[in-house]
């Protein structure tokens, strides 16, 4: 009877406890499940780097018309685009009667004229009403004809007129160990020096121009 009973409370033991040892690699398989998934998602983030990198875009100007910036860089063989932007250049040099009645300005470019003087009124801005008697790039040149005009008793000053013009540059994208071999290229294929050279990193600059 003692085996017996024995016998029964280590049958009993075995029942309870087995049920417990059976669910834990479930639980374990569970938990561990989890962390490939994660340990993948940010491998797979490691190994795709932005569209840009790698690559450098160099930017060359100034053109005189879009069509002819695009003539250049469709010969590169590249992604490229066209850009047009306004050109700062140097202020003219500006000989004028000052500023005055709007009749008094036009009775005096008609006595001008009359002499075979090329002159205008100017109808806007700051010197409106003024006579403007010439636009020069040579400050000597303007001096020289304020100086003739001041002996013919006509009142005269000189001023800055401030100008721009748009301009075309061409920008590439190319592979940055290829960045000056591509330059150089470009410089045979153009007839003459480009005013200015930027590079710069690509931030999704350059898409084929389609232009005809």
């Amino acid at each position: 009877m003692k085996w017996l009973a024995l016998c029964l409370a280590i049958l009993n033991a075995v029942l309870w406890l087995l049920p417990e040892r059976l669910a834990l690699p479930a639980v374990s398989s569970t938990a561990a499940g989890g962390l490939p998934r994660v340990a993948s998602l940010k491998a797979e983030q490691e190994i795709h780097p932005g569209p840009e990198s790698g690559h450098v875009c160099i930017t060359v100007g100034w053109f005189k018309s879009p069509s002819e910036a695009n003539a250049l860089g469709q010969t590169a063989n590249l992604e490229y685009r066209v850009e047009s932007k306004a050109e700062s250049l140097k202020p003219l040099h500006w000989v004028l009667v000052p500023p005055q009645s709007e009749a008094g300005a036009r009775l005096l470019s008609e006595a001008l004229r009359s002499q075979g003087a090329d002159v205008y009124v100017v109808t806007r801005g700051q010197y409106k009403n003024a006579v403007s008697l010439g636009m020069f790039e040579s400050l000597e040149a303007a001096k020289k004809l304020a100086s003739e005009k001041k002996s013919e008793n006509l009142n005269v000053t000189l001023a800055k007129f401030p100008r721009n013009r748009i301009g075309y540059a061409l920008a590439f994208k190319v592979e940055s160990p290829r960045g000056t071999e591509v330059l150089q290229a470009v410089e045979a294929d153009f007839d003459g020096n480009f005013d200015f050279i930027e590079r710069n990193a690509c931030e999704g600059v350059a898409t084929s121009e389609k232009n005809p």
